[in-house]
């Protein structure tokens, strides 16, 4: 049977568009990592500044030319989550710590933040802290809404045991409780649950549990809290005890 050496023109072509298309992919994709490491490094400077004088203001044309960077990393890989939450914290930092920003930009910041968790979360719909975020996000807009709570239930659903999605939602929980439908209470009440009986690492149980017990003590909602905890839960918090 005859066989085609890989010198062949049959398989010359085909095997130079791959290494092409690599070559092209990999291009993109690191001048897309350089247009993002140096937004990156924009903010963190921010940061820094702000540390050292408080009255720091990032000046609009620093915005916009770290808002451009951030924008051409994308518009080279569209497909990358972390650029999409990225640029969106970006803007949210500059929304947060900017004085006398226009009505006008501040609704197209806004408007773009959201677009960009949206976006993210489309792009990889499994990931919790993107949720869990986008839950942090909405609530620091006001918007208790049912995006809201979805983007609450979804991140204890693929992440009931990460740290992060358990203190947003208790912290959330606790601050919008009054706010919340008796379902969401209950997953708040379910969070400081899983905060009070964490047993994964014996370094970190003591640690979650003052956390979650002095929250609800701080915003008085222990009998809330403890009318929608399992009766384990009941009996291993002394916040419990009748």
């Amino acid at each position: 049977m005859p066989t085609l050496s890989i010198s062949h023109p049959l398989l010359r072509f085909p095997l130079l568009l791959a290494v092409l298309t690599f070559a092209w992919w990999a291009a993109k994709t690191g001048q897309a990592g350089i247009y993002q490491f140096q937004a990156n490094s924009h903010v963190e400077l921010w940061q820094h500044q702000r540390l050292k004088t408080p009255d720091f203001q990032v000046s609009n044309e620093q915005y916009q030319s770290t808002l451009d960077k951030s924008r051409q990393a994308l518009n080279l890989v569209p497909y990358n989550t972390d650029y999409w939450t990225a640029i969106a914290d970006m803007q949210l930092w500059y929304l947060s710590n900017t004085a006398n920003i226009p009505i006008t930009q501040q609704t197209i910041i806004k408007s773009d933040i959201f677009a960009a968790y949206r976006t993210a979360l489309k792009q990889r719909p499994t990931w919790p802290y993107s949720y869990s975020s986008f839950a942090l996000i909405k609530a620091r807009f006001g918007e208790i809404d049912g995006e809201f709570i979805h983007a609450l239930h979804k991140a204890n659903q693929l992440g009931a045991r990460e740290r992060n999605v358990i203190h947003i939602t208790v912290e959330l929980g606790l601050i919008l409780w009054t706010q919340l439908d008796k379902n969401t209470q209950k997953l708040v009440a379910n969070a400081v649950e899983r905060s009070i009986t964490w047993d994964l690492d014996p370094t970190l149980n003591s640690k979650e549990r003052i956390f979650a017990l002095s929250l609800v003590g701080a915003y008085q909602k222990q009998a809330e809290i403890c009318a929608l905890m399992s009766v384990e839960g009941q009996k291993i918090s002394n916040m419990c005890a009748s």
